[in-house]
């Protein structure tokens, strides 16, 4: 069983892995579109229909009254339906 802070702490992680994979790939893309093809900024519809996912992602942990309290719950939900499938597959292996 996972407990509340345990959830909170993977929700508000989560989020930061979101933004920090945000930030790494779309200087990675943004490094490739200037040294290839700098008269075609293509990167910026990537950085901008990724963004606004990120934002969303950001609002409902940090701004969204309540946000980040269902997202503790469901968390707490998808990893306690995961152990009870790590166990059932554990008891059907063992016999």
């Amino acid at each position: 069983m996972i407990t509340r802070t345990e959830a909170e702490h993977r929700v508000i992680t989560g989020f930061w892995i979101h933004f920090g994979t945000y930030v790494g790939v779309i200087s990675g893309l943004a490094a490739l579109n200037l040294t290839r093809h700098p008269d075609k900024l293509w990167f910026l519809w990537v950085a901008g229909g990724w963004g606004i996912g990120v934002a969303a992602h950001a609002l409902s942990v940090y701004a969204v009254p309540g946000g980040r309290e269902r997202m503790i719950e469901r968390t707490q939900d998808r990893m306690e339906r995961r152990e009870d499938g790590k166990h059932h597959r554990e008891r059907m292996h063992a016999s």
